[in-house]
Order: C-alpha cells, then structure tokens, then sequence
C-alpha cells in the first residue's frame, strides 16, 4: 500500500518488541513486522470483490495501525475507551483494529448486516465513543442511529484522511512518547476487544476479550490443526464474528498467515480459484451448497462417467471410514481412489481451489451426510464446537476426526459434565472476562466457584474423548405431560435431508411436539412432502414417545437473517419464528 518498509521503521518496531515485557497481540504484530517486513499479511483482490488488486505487508500493516492509534491518542482517546468499527472486509478492519489496541482502546466489531436499531443498540451498550465505517451506506446507517444520542460518537468514513493525520500527529514528540508508553505498557489481563453474542436467546451482551484470551485462543487453534506460516486463508465471515475475528485475524497474525479479505462473499469461489488457499473456514451452508453442486454433478453424469462417480462414492466410503478409524488406507484402493475422482475434484477446484489441505466448519452442526459425502470425495470438513466466551472448546483434528459429535478438548481446554448434563469448561486465559456492564449476567455465566464455565449447553464425551452436544440447558421444551423434550438434536436430525435448509421443533406447554420443515423450493411438493413423511417417521424411530414429532408442516420460504430469523451467526431465533409463524403452529395443535 505504500511502498518497501523504511529502516527507521524497521528499527522502531524492533525497539518496540524488545521494550514490549507482556505477550500481546501487540507484540505478536511487531515481531511480525520486524522479522518479516516486506511479506504480505493481507491481499485485496478485485476478483474478490475489491475495487482492485491491493496487497498489505507486515511492515504495512504495523505501519498503518500505528498512524490510526497516533491520531486516536492525539484525539484524546483515553486508554480503556471503546471504538467501533461497521465494515466488510477490506484492508480497514486490520488496520483499525491494531490500531485501537496500539492506542489502549477497546475494538468493538459491528456486524455489517446490523439494522439501524441494532446498531443504536450496540453504540449506547459499549459507549462507544468512536465509530469507523467503510462505504457510503453504513455512513448513512450509522448517522441515523447516532442522531438524537447524548454522547453520540464521533464518525470516521475517510481512512485515508485518519492515516494521514495520524502520520503528521507522529511528528508530534509528546504524541509519539505517550503512544509508545501505551504500546509498551499493554498486559494480558488488559482488554482488547468486545464482541456482541448473536442474542439468539435475548439481548445482545458484549463479551470482554482479553490480549491473553487471544493470543491463547489462537496458539490452541494453531497447534490443534497445525497451522504454519506457509498456510493461506480467504477472509469470508465479518469480523464481528468471534470465529472470523479470533479464528482468522489472530490466528492469521499469531501463525504468520497470508489471506485475501472477501469482501462479497459471492465472489469466494473466484477468490479461491485465484488465490488458492490452503485453508478453508466457513458456516455449514458454505459446504452444503459445495455438496448440493457435487451431486447435481453426479445426476448429469451419463454412461461410463456416471459409474465412475459410483466407484468414487464406494471407494471413498471405504476410504473415510478406514480413516476415521485410524487404520491404514491400502495403497491399491488410494491409487484407484485417486483415479476416479477427476470429476469430483474438478468441482470442488471450481468452488474453493485446488490447494484447500483444511476445511473447518463452525457456528452450527454440519449435517452428517454432507460430511460424509464430501469426505468420501476428497474434502474432510473438520467439525467443531466452541462460543465467544470461550472460542476453543472442541475441534476435530486432521489426524483424527470424525463425523460423529464436535470433536476432542482443544489445546488448553479441559472440559468435565455437570450432574445436569451441562458441558462445562475449565476457567483459564482462554475464557472471557465477562460481560460489560453486565456482573450479574457474568457471575451466572460461572460455577459457584468461579472455575467453571457454564455453556449453557447439553452434553456427553464418549469413551474416545469426543464431545457431543444434545441439546441447550435453557431451550429445553416442557409438555404439559410433565416430559421434557431437548429440540436442537431433533432439529439437526431433520436438517439431514437435502430438501430441509431449516427445522423447528415446537411444544413447550403442549401436549406433545410439532416441527416447521423450511424448504425454500421443491419442483414436485406433493413428491417432497412424502420423502418427508418417511424421513420425519426414520428420526421418530430413534426418538423416546414423548420426543416424537406428531405433527408437522411444511413451509416453502427459507429463514434469513435479513428477515430477522436468524442470527448474524445463522442460529435460528425460536421466539422470532414461532411468533411469525404462530398461525401455522395453531393448526397443527387443532
């Protein structure tokens, strides 16, 4: 962005590592910016989505972040002082972020989709005092929900212009000493950034990240999947997300990876054709729409190529589940594995590139049969379970995954079962500091004790170590027979077929349990409302009487977040829908 790294900066960054006591994100950035100046952490690409081919190299970045923490400083921020950010990913969200944790501040992300009142919410919550955007229309949406604050923050569109001035604010010696006094002085314990929960269940409470809880989390995530600086990621999820803030641009800076920011996620598979990522991390639906493009694949297949595909799906069954079992793969069925899967890998090199070595998937349960699928022809998506108030619970690992449950403890995390069957996660660096604002709401978040924290969630390991979460602690239906029915393992269940994008189990005060079937298209209704007849009869099978769905519906629309019924996170808001569905449910209860 602006040209070879000087010596002098070189040598700051250096002095300024040396000078910085405390393992931060911060001196994380400056070992990297002094040891590899000139290679490129972050690439715009106009394929991607970018207005052009941009790139921004470790020197760059520190370079950058430091200018927009010396115009903070010079603006009087005061160290502690909350600031946000409302952008899609471009070069902005690195730059900023550093850049307020350079100046003492606290990075609060805002989700890109937010509404106007959203927003609001979030602005008055963190008390934010100063607000960066990325494009005209999250300027205008966030002037209209700062309008009529008392203490509205202060806006910022123009980094550019912030870069400057915070260039010329370096000139200042009383500017420059008290910024390097604040780099140098950031420990740990200090809080780095707020992240929002998606509020699937209620109000949105921002969780208190510390430099310790991110660095961690993101030395658990490197040596559980063995990443290493020659890895390359695409940056898909907004950074509001804890998966794509912690997951991606920590980890990215903690292992010294390469990404290209996404900012239309549109345009991925373009992105991935052209800069050939190793790693791949995504929602279920991204690898969903992966599988649904396979098997129509498959369908056109004709002749030769059509029992080609059939040999590839019987010979990597076999393969995955030898795999999975951690026996040894003969070396004639990985030669003739190889051999059929032209086609296959053909499609997959056109959706995510030819180099994907990792393919992780969070934020929801990915149905087995995806799983499967895609792993029998060649892409082993990694499952795992983890939540912003402490990101790395369980992972699969490259060497030892299945499809059955979110995987081991990560690295640095023990996990034990309470008597209720709650998942609960042993206190250390990497768990949050609780919720701003919010002491009541952050001592219910722990044990008694304090040692523990409390999921929320339902859960089991298993005699290999793997966990399996059952259900949720607070969305556990009561029928009005006494019975208790836990909705999320059902609704996954339902999920498996290909023509559910979404299912909701209801009940709680009824005398038994109805579901929502969401299928957002079918060619032949009447066709599909009989597979589903015999898929809803399949998972009753394995249900207790009282779990069973007596009676459901189909509903040909899909849930959205920019209808309300998702989160930014796509975990469906059950008040949400069961109210906007409410006429639906009646009937199935009449």
């Amino acid at each position: 962005m602006s040209g070879a790294p000087g010596t002098s900066f070189v040598a700051w960054a250096q002095r300024m590592c040396a000078a910085t006591a405390h393992d931060t994100v911060l001196r994380r950035l400056l070992a990297r910016a002094a040891a590899h100046p000139s290679h490129v952490a972050y690439r715009e690409l106009a394929v991607a989505g970018a207005d052009g081919d941009t790139e921004l190299t470790w020197a760059e970045w520190t370079r950058s972040a430091r200018a927009v923490a010396a115009a903070l400083v010079q603006r009087g921020l005061q160290v502690g002082a909350r600031v946000a950010v409302l952008a899609g990913n471009r070069m902005l969200w690195p730059i900023v972020d550093l850049g307020i944790l350079m100046a003492g501040g606290m990075s609060v992300g805002i989700f890109p989709t937010s509404t106007q009142a959203q927003v609001r919410q979030l602005l008055l919550d963190g008390g934010v005092r100063l607000l960066f955007c990325d494009d005209a229309a999250q300027l205008e949406k966030a002037g209209a929900a700062c309008s009529g604050l008392d203490a509205a923050p202060t806006i910022v569109a123009d980094l550019a212009h912030m870069l400057d001035a915070g260039h010329a604010a370096l000139d200042d010696a009383a500017v420059e000493a008290e910024l390097d006094r604040r780099i140098a002085a950031a420990a740990p314990d200090d809080l780095a950034i707020l992240i929002y929960t998606s509020g699937s269940t209620g109000e949105p409470k921002g969780a208190c990240l510390t430099h310790a809880y991110l660095v961690a989390s993101a030395e658990s995530i490197r040596d559980t999947l063995g990443l290493t600086a020659s890895d390359r990621s695409l940056s898909l999820l907004p950074y509001a997300h804890a998966a794509e803030r912690v997951f991606g641009l920590y980890t990215r800076l903690v292992c010294g990876m390469e990404a290209v920011l996404v900012p239309d996620p549109s345009r991925l598979a373009d992105a991935a054709r052209a800069f050939r990522p190793t790693l791949l991390g995504g929602l279920p639906r991204l690898y969903e729409k992966l599988h649904a493009t396979l098997e129509q694949a498959e369908r056109a297949a004709t002749g030769e190529e059509r029992e080609t595909w059939a040999r590839l799906r019987a010979l990597g069954a076999e393969r995955s589940r030898l795999r999975r079992a951690g026996a040894p793969v003969p070396e004639t069925m990985e030669r003739e594995w190889q051999a059929v899967r032209g086609a296959a890998a053909a499609v997959i090199k056109r959706a995510i590139g030819d180099a994907v070595r990792l393919a992780t998937s969070g934020g929801a349960p990915l149905r087995r049969d995806v799983a499967e699928s895609l792993d029998a022809v060649g892409l082993t998506v990694l499952g795992a379970y983890g939540q912003t108030e402490h990101l790395c619970v369980a992972f699969h690992r490259p060497d030892a995954y299945d499809f059955a449950g979110v995987g081991r403890p990560m690295e640095g995390t023990t996990l034990r079962i309470a008597a209720d069957g709650e998942i609960q996660v042993r206190r250390n660096a990497l768990t949050f500091a609780g919720y701003l604002g919010r002491p009541e709401a952050t001592q219910a978040a722990f044990t008694a004790d304090g040692a523990w924290l409390r999921t929320g969630d339902l859960g089991a390991i298993d005699a290999r170590g793997i966990l399996h979460v059952t259900g949720r602690l607070k969305e556990i239906l009561a029928l009005s027979t006494g019975k208790k029915v836990a909705p999320l393992p059902i609704e996954a269940r339902l999920r498996e077929h290909r023509a559910v994008s979404q299912a909701l189990v209801a009940g709680e005060g009824r005398r038994f349990a109805t579901a929502l079937l969401f299928v957002p298209a079918a060619d032949d209704e009447a066709e599909v409302r009989r597979a589903l007849d015999a898929h809803v009869a399949q998972v009753n099978d394995g249900l207790a009487p009282h779990e069973r769905i007596a009676r459901w519906a189909l509903v040909p629309e899909e849930l959205t977040e920019a209808g309300g019924e998702l989160t930014p996170t796509l975990k469906v808001r059950r008040s949400v829908v069961e109210a906007k569905y409410h006429a639906v449910l009646e009937e199935l209860y009449a």
